[in-house]
């Protein structure tokens, strides 16, 4: 008996001693920085599709080639160099007809799809507007994804998360000096950044042409940061 009472005193004493010896739990702030720069786009992309249908499906290919060729044409007398093309897609398929009720469905016809991305430079940002009005005559089926950029979108990311950075380190000092503490070494960082679609303004590119009026804007760098700071 006197054996397991000195056994359990023991336990009780090492489990105190283990308690005290336990290291505090640092103290830490998380703050989030925010970073938000303006710039003009100086390139547009733009997505073409060409849809054809026909009777074979190398008829209706051929047809969908010599689509795409004629944009081609307007696109190499706009300047455009070939490397700002690339093609995106490329198929053919059946069409098949569900409303006579037959398994399987009896095939009426072949669809076929080009798809590519141009990339509008600089100057030839302005022949956007009359670009679209002159493939929808050339065979353009469908236009999708008209997306401004920045040439310099990197140089501007990097700018951004630096103000983010900024932001995050006056925020800490602020929390820290109002609630009696100074920051110490950072803990933790984690970051984000976003471009969103241009912000549009009232201005057109050729408001006084038949051309479809394609808007100009500014787009906006948004940078995020997450950073844990320990406190003493």
């Amino acid at each position: 008996m006197k054996t397991l009472i000195s056994s359990l005193i023991i336990m009780l004493v090492a489990t105190g001693v283990a308690q005290q010896e336990k290291p505090e739990a640092a103290r830490t702030v998380t703050v989030q920085g925010l970073g938000k720069l303006m710039t003009v786009p100086d390139q547009v992309r733009l997505n073409v599709q060409v849809n054809t249908r026909a009777e074979t499906a190398t008829e209706a290919m051929t047809q969908a080639s010599k689509k795409t060729n004629d944009i081609l044409a307007i696109l190499k007398g706009y300047g455009v160099d070939p490397k700002d093309i690339q093609t995106s897609r490329v198929t053919v398929s059946a069409i098949l007809d569900y409303q006579r009720n037959i398994q399987p469905p009896p095939i009426v016809g072949y669809g076929g799809v080009n798809e590519f991305t141009v990339l509008f430079k600089g100057k030839l940002m302005e022949k956007v507007g009359e670009f679209l009005d002159k493939a929808v005559v050339a065979g353009v089926t469908s236009f999708s994804g008209l997306m401004y950029e920045s040439s310099k979108q990197r140089d501007l990311e990097r700018e951004a998360l630096k103000r983010a950075a900024a932001d995050a380190q006056a925020r800490a000092d602020v929390l820290a000096k109002e609630l009696g503490a100074t920051l110490g070494r950072v803990m933790t960082i984690s970051e984000s950044v976003n471009a969103p679609m241009p912000i549009m303004r009232a201005a057109m590119m050729d408001a006084a042409s038949a051309a479809a009026p394609v808007m100009t804007g500014e787009m906006s760098i948004n940078a995020q940061v997450t950073v844990t700071f320990e406190l003493k």
